[in-house]
Order: C-alpha cells, then structure tokens, then sequence
C-alpha cells in the first residue's frame, strides 16, 4: 500500500467535503471544524486535529479534540456589545452548557475506539461524523441532567416558601393548651370563680343564673374570640 498516496487521497476528499471547515497544517497534519446543532443560542464548535502517522491507515491516526475558543470569544464580543447597547439579557440552560475537559477526552476515546476498527481504510471522514453526532449527544445529556437540577432547586425553593404560609393544623390538645396559657394569662379563671362567689353570695339558684345570662355568657364570647385569636396565631 502506498501510504502517502493513501493519505493525499483522504485529505483532497476532505478539503472538497469541508471547504471552509478543513486547514491544512501540512501533508500529514490538519484540523476540521464542526458546528454543532445544538438547542443552544450560543454557538458550539469543536476541532478534530488529525495527524498521519507514517503508515496510516495501517495504523490508528493521532487524534485530539478541542473546543473552538476563538469562535467563543467572537460570540462573547457580541454579548458585550449588546448588554453596553441595553439589550436584555434572558438566561436560559442550553445557553449555559459547556464542553468540560472531560467531556473532550470521552468524546476522543470514542473516536479511538472507531478508529481502530477501520484500522485499513481511510477513516477520517467517519470518525468526524461520528465526532459531530457524539458531541451533540453529549450536549443534549448535559441539558437535560441541568434542566432537572434546576427543576429540582426551584422546587424547593417553592416548598420552602410554602411553609411560610401554611399553619399548625388546630386539634383539641393544642387548643386545650392554648386556652389554658391564655386564660392564665388574663385572670379569666380567677374572675370567674370571683362571679360565681358573688353569686352564691346573692343566693340565685342555677336555673336563675342560667336564665338571666349570668353562668357563662362572657365565658362563650371569650372562648369564641379565643378560637379566632388562635388561627390568627397559628396561620
């Protein structure tokens, strides 16, 4: 097998597929470009850089992936001036997803591994295809594990702000508890006791007292008022 023949072959289909994309840093060595279709506003590039060992294809390429920075700080550029020009700026997830280190070493594996499946052919134009759908994955997976951890957080922030309105449900041991504080707390108690001494002083039978609104008139009022006091409380 001619090698280098082998490897011009590859490279001129190349430059033919990827026009703009391809740049050739010599015979044996270049870099390809990929836009990937992402949710995302902000553009995401990653760069395959390839270079032929002497007796490619016998023998797996050296291969290394980056992410395009330049096209990153063009982007960023443009944000500065929009925000110096008062635009708004909205954040939203898929704005927010990156390509860690990583990432870009799994994403090369993945190629290593096809490479060396095609060990023999021309393989290049596979492993960027393959490149390219594997990095748009890997996105849609990062998007959707930080739209759950956001999900998740503003979830609980929504609990937590519930439990500012939401309050200790009454029962009658808690009422019980209360009533008691709180007739302590105003001497309801000892007044009553007093009345019904001055009462029984007056010598009125309990059948006079009931009729005549003496024997716990205030007693419901104050109860009533106490059960409206405590939800105001509780709530």
């Amino acid at each position: 097998m001619d090698y280098k023949e082998e490897q011009v072959q590859e490279i001129e289909i190349l430059e033919s597929i990827y026009p703009d994309e391809l740049e050739r840093i010599s015979d044996t060595e270049f870099t390809i470009s990929l836009l990937l279709e992402t949710a995302s506003e902000r553009k995401h590039r990653l760069i395959l850089h390839v270079t032929y060992p002497e007796t490619y294809p016998e023998v797996v390429p050296n291969l290394k992936v980056s992410v395009d920075d330049s096209f990153d700080d063009q982007e960023d550029n443009e944000s500065d001036d929009e925000e110096s020009s008062g635009g708004e700026q909205v954040v939203r997830l898929e704005n927010e997803i990156f390509f860690s280190s990583d990432d870009l070493k799994k994403l090369e594996f993945r190629l290593i591994d096809e490479a060396y499946d095609n060990i023999g052919i021309p393989s290049i134009f596979s492993l960027t295809s393959t490149l390219k759908e594997a990095a748009e994955t890997l996105f849609q997976e990062k998007l959707s594990k930080a739209t759950k951890e956001h999900e998740e957080e503003l979830l609980k922030i929504e609990r937590e702000e519930q439990k500012k309105f939401r309050g200790t449900p009454v029962t009658i041991e808690s009422f019980n508890a209360w009533r008691s504080r709180f007739r302590k707390e105003l001497g309801l108690d000892e007044k009553l006791k007093k009345r019904l001494e001055e009462l029984h002083k007056g010598k009125l039978t309990g059948k006079q007292i009931f009729e005549q609104g003496l024997a716990g008139g205030d007693d419901v009022d104050e109860v009533t008022e106490s059960i409206a006091q405590l939800k105001t409380e509780e709530s």
